[in-house]
């Protein structure tokens, strides 16, 4: 595989974002040359995602690709950046994310020093043209920014999907050892989430060790409409109706065994705790009916809980089939 980077920004109607996105790209600085090229996917865009692109790409001998992925969702819009990448290291960055000028430089550093990273992840901070609300940084990792460790290092849990950088070779293996994503992620502009959480957790079961850099940092642009308590309350929404798959996968990976594992993986139990965590929390649930506040803690476990709840519901009878296709699969390099 040729050594280099590959920047992916999968857009969705993006056309109002991606310009500053590609100039922070442009503006990087390097202590020695470097191959790398941008991948712009289009995900069923139907506005000027890609002209703007194009005409916003101003930098001599650093390509700028666009190709078009018409499967909504970010999983298929980054299975198609992995199949177009050129190169070994493929930086996912969002259109509204605002890289640091040194971005590729300790991207590339970093993955080529240490060839066991399978992913490497950085730290956000959310930028907005109105004042973030007061119960933002309570909740900021819901939205993908804040530190991902107390300091740099290797991760045994998950990375955000924002600033993601992974190996392709890394990705091949998994897709020809037969893996899928179970979760698809966003779609257009449907919420819907853990798909950044099922590939990281598949890496790690892969073999592969996720890491954070602290010092790799970059901007991530928060649009008024999403600081509102209830596009907060949708997020956690998705999260909840994640929760399933990932448990699954956070069970492998802690490696639980006897009833501990059976409380993730047989549908029954999974679903029974479930039953029970709501029950326990039937009163707030209650509660919350006749009273509600914005950066109330307990409408976010309320709304986490109740939605896990409804998607074990609607998987009862394909359960089985889930867990055996992740807990039984060839990628999985980790479980006996």
């Amino acid at each position: 595989m040729e050594p280099g980077i590959s920047v992916v920004i999968c857009c969705y109607n993006s056309e109002q974002k991606i310009q500053k996105a590609l100039t922070c790209l442009q503006d990087q600085k390097f202590e020695k040359e470097l191959s790398w090229e941008v991948l712009v996917v289009d995900n069923a865009s139907t506005d000027r995602t890609a002209a703007v692109a194009k005409d916003s790409w101003k930098l001599k001998g650093v390509s700028l690709s666009v190709v078009n992925e018409p499967n909504p969702g970010i999983s298929h819009a980054r299975r198609r950046g992995f199949d177009e990448a050129r190169f070994e290291i493929i930086s996912f960055v969002d259109d509204d994310n605002w890289v640091e000028k040194d971005w590729i430089q300790k991207v590339f550093e970093t993955m080529y020093a240490d060839r066991e990273i399978g992913i490497l992840g950085g730290n956000g901070t959310a930028v907005a043209d109105v004042p973030l609300p007061a119960w933002f940084n309570k909740y900021q990792s819901a939205y993908a920014v804040g530190p991902q460790g107390d300091a740099s290092g290797e991760r045994k849990s998950i990375l955000y999907g924002a600033g993601m950088n992974i190996r392709k070779s890394t990705w091949e293996n998994l897709k020809k050892e037969g893996f899928d994503f179970q979760l698809t992620g966003r779609k257009g502009k449907v919420l819907s989430s853990g798909e950044d959480s099922e590939l990281s957790l598949a890496v790690i079961l892969n073999g592969q060790k996720l890491y954070y850099r602290s010092d790799l940092t970059f901007e991530h642009f928060m649009p008024e409409g999403r600081l509102n308590w209830d596009y907060l309350m949708k997020l956690v929404g998705s999260f909840g109706r994640a929760e399933p798959v990932t448990g699954i996968y956070h069970s492998l990976v802690r490696g639980y065994s006897g009833f501990e594992a059976k409380k993730y993986q047989n549908r029954f139990f999974s679903l029974l705790r479930s039953v029970f965590d709501n029950f326990k929390f039937l009163p707030k649930h209650i509660r919350l009916i006749f009273s509600k506040k914005d950066g109330f803690r307990d409408q976010y476990k309320s709304v986490y809980l109740w939605n896990s709840l409804k998607t074990k519901i609607q998987l009862y009878r394909k359960f089985p089939s889930i867990v055996a296709e992740i807990r039984d699969a060839g990628w999985n390099k980790l479980t006996p």
